[in-house]
């Protein structure tokens, strides 16, 4: 929510997510998990979840307009 926002849709200085498509959203993901992507907390958070979790976080988020 901090950082992306309700629904996906960034406040202030985060990123809006909400609505992009899904196979972006899951590459990011996997990039961060693997540690190919940096960044401050997502590969933090990514660490907890399995490929097809991150899958359907993804999926969600895309489905947001």
């Amino acid at each position: 929510m901090a950082c992306h926002g309700p629904e996906g849709r960034a406040e202030g200085t985060g990123l809006t997510i909400g609505g992009r498509p899904a196979q972006d959203l899951l590459g990011k993901l996997l990039g961060y998990k693997s540690g190919k992507l940096k960044a401050t907390i997502m590969h933090q958070h990514v660490k907890g979840y399995s490929d097809q979790e991150l899958g359907r976080i993804a999926e969600y988020f895309a489905s947001l307009k």
